[in-house]
């Protein structure tokens, strides 16, 4: 059976789709570093070095830069901000009961 025209454009639709939300997302690792993917790197990446040295002049705030994915692009690098600390459940000391002297 032949696929239909519909369908086939369906799949492709799906496909670019796909592809746009990878290419646009941003990755927190555990490692502590935020991922982006760089603007001014062409082609795919096949020397981190080069990439570094691309995300270093396209902004002062990416330390570093890597190869990552299928097929390899650049992506940059930056500090992940920390999450700030969950505020405390209990703000104050509970009260202790009163104590009878006698």
């Amino acid at each position: 059976m032949k696929p239909s025209q519909r369908d086939l454009s369906s799949a492709a639709v799906l496909l670019l789709v796909v592809m746009a939300a990878e290419m646009a997302s941003v990755e927190a690792k555990s490692d502590g570093y935020c991922y982006y993917p760089s603007g001014k790197f062409k082609g795919w990446c096949l020397y981190t070095d080069h990439c570094a040295d691309v995300c270093e002049d396209e902004s002062n705030k990416y330390v570093d830069g890597k190869c990552r994915g299928f097929p390899s692009r650049c992506y940059c690098m930056t500090m992940c901000p920390r999450a700030p600390a969950p505020a405390p459940e209990i703000i104050a000391a509970p009260r202790r009961p009163p104590v009878k002297i006698e």
